[in-house]
């Protein structure tokens, strides 16, 4: 059981670097619906949080996510073993597209996000991680899509995502096979970005990287993501038609100016996002 006054999901922010952590250790952050829903509250903090420029996703104790919560108490789970007809279907459908809507949401966040991830991405923490802009991940860590093997489908957006992050044929192994694989498979196959020997390095990376980004002009990042987002679903032609608007739209700005006159003064640019 998880305990009450326990935040199942934390968001803080470090400077300009938001937080987002995944706060049921002692289940390995397994997801269930109330995770999944402080998940959600979370993202929108993050959303409402206008200093924040980048943000982290993490997981608190030995591992990011170890997958689907398969204990009676998870809601999704009582869903599945509630009395079968078409109300039980409804049900289960229902709460299938609650959490696919929270993570389109995390993925369509304004700002770039990175998946700090250790331990083991499994399953619906591997769905999780692709909802992010890009991934990095310690040396141990394991990944893996074992729906195949639990009878059951793949069902918030791993399947849809993945064959965009690791190609077609890759996803489709991933996804029949349901077989644990390691992080330099990983990054071989461009899941993550990066492997660092232990999480201790791993976590500085992240940092390190959130802190570039942060220090970047905000409404470049920000414009750049919008345009990557919109390219998901549109031809060439409409992506090159919003490009072009999305960049005109910051252009000039206070942020290019101040662009100009730190490299001029050979010093750091203090970026205000105007």
């Amino acid at each position: 059981m998880d305990t009450p006054s326990k935040p199942l999901v934390t968001y803080h922010r470090e400077e300009k670097v938001g937080l987002l952590t995944l706060n049921r250790p002692e289940k390995r952050n397994a997801m269930n619906l109330k995770l999944w829903t402080a998940l959600d509250e979370a993202i929108a903090q993050a959303e409402e949080d206008e200093s924040a420029r980048v943000f982290l996703l993490r997981g608190e104790g030995k591992s990011f996510c170890a997958g689907l919560d398969l204990g009676p108490d998870n809601d999704i789970i009582q869903a599945i073993n509630a009395p079968q007809g078409a109300s039980q279907k409804v049900t289960f459908f229902n709460l299938v597209q609650k959490v696919q809507a929270i993570h389109t949401r995390l993925e369509r966040l304004i700002k770039p996000t990175i998946a700090v991830i250790h331990g083991h991405c499994l399953g619906a923490g591997l769905e999780l991680i692709l909802s992010c802009d890009f991934r990095i991940c310690s040396r141990e860590t394991l990944f893996g899509l074992p729906e195949a093997t639990l009878a059951i489908i793949t069902d918030v957006g791993g399947l849809q995502r993945l064959p965009k992050v690791v190609g077609p044929g890759h996803a489709r192994e991933i996804a029949f096979r349901g077989h644990p694989f390691d992080a330099e498979r990983a990054k071989e196959i461009h899941l993550v970005n990066s492997v660092y020997p232990d999480t201790a390095a791993l976590e500085g990376a992240a940092m390190e990287m959130a802190r570039e980004i942060a220090d970047n002009p905000p409404l470049a990042v920000q414009g750049a993501k919008e345009v990557f987002l919109f390219d998901e679903g549109a031809t060439l032609e409409e992506s090159l038609e919003y490009n072009a608007a999305r960049s005109s739209m910051i252009l000039p700005s206070e942020d290019l100016f101040e662009v100009m006159a730190a490299r001029i003064e050979n010093r750091k640019g203090n970026y205000k996002g105007a």
